[in-house]
């Protein structure tokens, strides 16, 4: 059947705006609140201009980041620990079976800084005295050097990666104290540490930097994890140009350190 020349302009318009919408659909992220704020968050105007690349990060925690990748709700995930532990929190999120072909890029190594809230004068804590803490085991801050106040520990809930980093780096696997708060974001545990005097948790390097005034980093044992994004196979265009783009200055130089 030959078309009008009106038909063939109004299917042209409606060809030519579907492609503008689906060229403008956001690149959607799911995962780490720890990526999110120390990576994604402060590049997303950067990258759109220099990339064209709209994003759009949902920060729901390593492991359900990526459950929502094998289940094909986002084409990528976003993870703050090693790759066997995202998928190991990924099945306790519900995830039922992990590819076999996960692929993952790197953005960057992260350290782990233990925060307290900024009236706390202690400086330092060793490895035996954080799991003391973190473990329920040594409850107030006197036994530590501190004043005589109850500790607060305060946890991302399970499933962040940050939290599996709590969970095998400074516990050794041990169990978390029962008393802990577990929170669902790092934002949250900034806010909760910053309000609680006798409050303790753990956040990645760039957030606790971005949060000096509110709470006091102490220093302690070495404790890292990588920051990286995951796809299943080979990323998506979309997702090579995000990754190239993040490993350019510009894109390092705005990252939270």
């Amino acid at each position: 059947m030959k078309l009008s020349p009106i038909s063939t302009a109004i299917l042209s318009s409606v060809w030519l705006l579907a492609s503008t919408f689906a060229a403008a659909a956001p690149l959607e992220i799911a995962g780490s609140t720890s990526v999110q704020k120390s990576i994604i968050d402060p590049v997303t105007a950067k990258a759109k201009e220099a990339t064209g690349l709209e994003l759009k990060m949902l920060g729901v925690g390593s492991g359900k980041g990526m459950q929502m990748l094998f289940e094909g709700r986002v084409a990528v995930a976003a993870i703050s620990d090693q790759l066997a532990d995202a998928v190991a929190a990924a099945k306790k999120a519900g995830a039922v079976n992990a590819p076999s072909n996960l692929k993952v890029m790197t953005i960057r190594k992260e350290q782990l800084i233990p925060i307290v809230h900024q009236d706390n004068k202690i400086a330092e804590l060793t490895k035996d005295q954080l799991r003391g803490i973190f473990s329920g085991k040594t409850t107030n801050w006197k036994e530590v050097g501190g004043a005589d106040l109850p500790i607060i520990v305060v946890v991302p809930s399970a499933g962040s990666g940050t939290r599996g980093v709590i969970d095998k780096q400074v516990l050794g696997g041990g169990a978390l104290s029962a008393n802990a708060k577990e929170l669902r974001t790092t934002t949250a545990e900034i806010a909760e540490v910053a309000r609680e005097k006798g409050a303790i948790g753990y956040v990645g390097s760039g957030l606790a930097e971005s949060a000096k005034g509110k709470l006091r980093e102490v220093k302690g044992p070495d404790v890292s994890r990588p920051l990286a994004l995951v796809t299943v196979g080979d990323p998506a265009p979309e997702v090579k140009k995000l990754f190239d783009f993040l490993q350019t200055p510009d894109a390092k130089k705005l990252f939270l350190d």
